[in-house]
């Protein structure tokens, strides 16, 4: 065992860096829950930023609409890291053509709708 550290007033000095400190090989991530989202909303404050994972359009009950959600707080250095690394990958993907790509109202001068847009061809039956 390790010889206990103590500290100028008598007081035992706990080396978090040591005690956190680990090989690469030793990380094996435990995902005890997952879930699907297809909106998020993100919030900035001088000390982090969260990111509320949203499952829409939810579902009424009371009389009210409930929508599940996840809040992850980061840092900004990991905000900033997640951002590089979305980025990234979805230009790469939209450049194989392999994701549909959402285009801004904007931009298209077509409203974004769920309607299924597709030329109508007729079809012997």
């Amino acid at each position: 065992m390790e010889e206990e550290k103590k500290g100028k007033d008598g007081a035992t000095v706990i080396d978090l860096r040591e005690l956190y400190q680990f090989e690469p090989g030793e990380l094996q991530p435990d995902i005890t829950h997952s879930s699907y989202s297809n909106l998020a909303y993100v919030q900035v404050t001088h000390r982090d930023v969260f990111i509320d994972f949203l499952e829409m359009p939810g579902i009424r009950r009371d009389d009210r609409m409930r929508v599940n959600g996840t809040r992850v707080y980061m840092s900004h250095a990991a905000a900033q890291k997640l951002a590089e690394a979305l980025s990234g990958i979805l230009d790469k993907v939209y450049k194989e053509e392999g994701m549909e790509k959402y285009v801004p109202e904007s931009l298209t001068g077509t409203a974004l709708s769920t309607k299924v847009k597709r030329k109508q061809e007729d079809r012997t039956i």
